[in-house]
């Protein structure tokens, strides 16, 4: 039974960092789409490399095949665009 909870634990850690890696990913994918702010920019701010951010918009674009997905990532660029105005990210150097 020890174990059983034990590994309930690691998957909850594991789906938790998993949950943290997606947001993370969006949230590069929609700085650097909608706010046009550069991969090299966007990844010091997050303490990556430009590499990692140009991953993670692949990842994101790939990921927006599935519809809800799609439905979320383009309600998250409404707000953004909303707040701070498309390609905001370039009049802030």
């Amino acid at each position: 039974m020890l174990m059983l909870v034990g590994d309930h634990r690691m998957q909850m850690r594991r789906d938790r960092r998993r949950s943290s890696c997606h947001v993370r990913q969006i949230a590069m994918y929609v700085s650097h789409v909608v706010l046009q702010i550069s991969l090299t920019d966007i990844g010091q701010v997050f303490g990556r490399d430009r590499t990692t951010v140009s991953h993670a918009c692949n990842v994101v674009e790939d990921r927006r095949d599935d519809v809800a997905f799609d439905d979320f990532v383009a309600a998250v660029e409404r707000v953004i665009t909303a707040v701070f105005g498309a390609g905001g990210g370039s009049d802030h150097a």
